[in-house]
């Protein structure tokens, strides 16, 4: 799992235009993407865009021809107290799903080093 953080200062007074602009959606296709996970937290004075991606290394690659990229990155620019500046992960747990520990693949059979069926049908 590769993970990309980017954080986002806020200029002081200018949380709820943010929330505003979150609640518009991303200005791009997120299907398009490498990602298979998007989140936005929100505090008083910055945003964290948490993105999730098995493929390694995680990137976010926008078409700069696109003019809803640019129209975004122009409403953002007048909320950002500084540049943005990416995360890095310091600690992570996750509880293993039910099925993480499931086996689908042969079952080792009687003198089968690579694998078969322990009963024939």
């Amino acid at each position: 799992m590769s993970r990309l953080i980017v954080v986002v200062p806020l200029r002081e007074g200018t949380r709820e235009e943010a929330r505003s602009l979150l609640a518009e959606g991303p200005p791009f296709d997120l299907e398009a993407t490498d990602f298979d996970r998007h989140e936005v937290y929100l505090t008083d004075r910055e945003v964290v865009f948490v993105f999730d991606s098995e493929k390694l290394p995680a990137t976010l690659r926008l078409p700069g021809e696109d003019p809803s990229v640019w129209k975004a990155a122009k409403a953002w620019q007048k909320l950002m107290a500084g540049k943005p500046r990416k995360a890095e992960t310091a600690y992570s747990w996750r509880r293993p799903d039910d099925g993480d520990a499931v086996f689908f693949g042969p079952m080792p059979g009687p003198g089968d080093s690579d694998g078969g069926d322990l009963f024939q049908p």
